[in-house]
């Protein structure tokens, strides 16, 4: 019987034992997953963070999208409008070209084609379609386009003299640049 309280004892003993280094480890173990739940808790919160900034991100550039498109929704219609100004322009140039004697017949037809182009500046202004003003100014291939130069020692290099087709802007965006003629100074001759 002696010993199988040995036994016992023993057995007791190792349980003990068994018990105390599974504490241990479970302590241990405890310490690396609470570590491991704290690493993983850091960067959950790290991606919360990044994708928060990634979703402001995206409303801020679906609403600077929005605010453009409601903002040059006109721009292919504008394209099409400013057309009709160009006929405008084109109608005073010819009628200017009228001698003298019939200018007088013709004169409230000159003065009628003059306010509706007037009045058709005004709506296109309202819609903030502008026109470039560019003649006396400097050359600026962002709002100019020059289709040919001509020798004028009077004025500066690069400086418009005379404006072919009128550019236009939608807002503060290019429509369409102004066609223009530009000032250039008289090349010396070597001999």
């Amino acid at each position: 019987m002696d010993k199988l309280k040995k036994n016992k004892l023993q057995a007791t003993e190792s349980t003990k034992n068994l018990n105390k280094k599974l504490n241990i480890n479970k302590k241990e173990s405890s310490k690396i997953n609470l570590k491991s739940l704290q690493n993983e808790l850091k960067k959950a919160k790290e991606d919360n963070l990044r994708y928060l900034a990634e979703i402001d991100n995206l409303s801020k550039r679906f609403e600077r999208e929005r605010e453009d498109t409601f903002k040059y929704a006109v721009t292919e219609f504008a394209n099409e409008i400013i057309l009709v100004a160009d006929n405008f322009v084109r109608v005073i140039e010819n009628i200017s070209l009228i001698k003298k004697d019939d200018k007088d017949k013709v004169k409230p037809l000159i003065e009628g084609v003059d306010l509706i182009f007037k009045d058709f500046l005004k709506t296109l202004e309202k819609f903030e379609i502008k026109q470039i003003d560019c003649l006396g100014k400097k050359f600026d291939p962002n709002f100019h386009q020059a289709v040919s130069e001509e020798v004028n020692n009077d004025k500066e290099i690069g400086e418009i003299i005379k404006v072919v087709q009128t550019g236009y802007l939608i807002q503060d965006r290019l429509l369409r640049p102004a066609s223009v003629v530009v000032a250039k100074k008289e090349e010396n001759k070597k001999k």
